[in-house]
């Protein structure tokens, strides 16, 4: 159980500061080239994802769930990325359907809400990916 907690505490800072890295990234690109092109948002969030899922990767592997063995590690990758896109079907998903339910409170209110909401089942989600499928030992 100790080491559950420890992964699960290290997999969420990791993917606190991977999200940092995407926001900083995001903005900084999107400053820069949203004059240049109509889909500078768009350009702009892919490569801050994939940077962050860069990050991910690597502090999940080495610092979180301590696996730096390099045996199969496109086989890995392959099952991170997939674990990562079924967490960004699950984060979109789950924000939409919790913006439709608004138990009452303001709209702005709820829409943090349910943001937060997302990225908790996203995380979730994740964890247990990386854990038994991408990472397990």
């Amino acid at each position: 159980m100790k080491l559950i907690l420890k992964q699960g505490i290290r997999h969420i800072l990791t993917g606190g500061f991977a999200d940092l890295v995407d926001i900083g990234i995001f903005n900084l690109l999107f400053l820069c080239l949203a004059g240049a092109f109509a889909e500078a948002g768009g350009f702009s969030k892919a490569i801050s994802f994939l940077v962050a899922a860069v990050i991910k990767y690597f502090g999940n592997k080495y610092w979180a769930f301590e696996k730096p063995e390099r045996v199969k590690t496109i086989n890995e990758v392959v099952q991170f990325l997939a674990i990562t896109l079924i967490g960004l079907v699950i984060n979109v998903a789950s924000f939409s359907g919790f913006v439709k339910i608004n138990p009452g409170l303001s709209i702005g209110l709820w829409r943090e809400m349910s943001v937060v909401l997302s990225l908790l089942i996203t995380a979730i989600w994740n964890f247990l990916g990386y854990k038994f499928i991408v990472f397990k030992k």
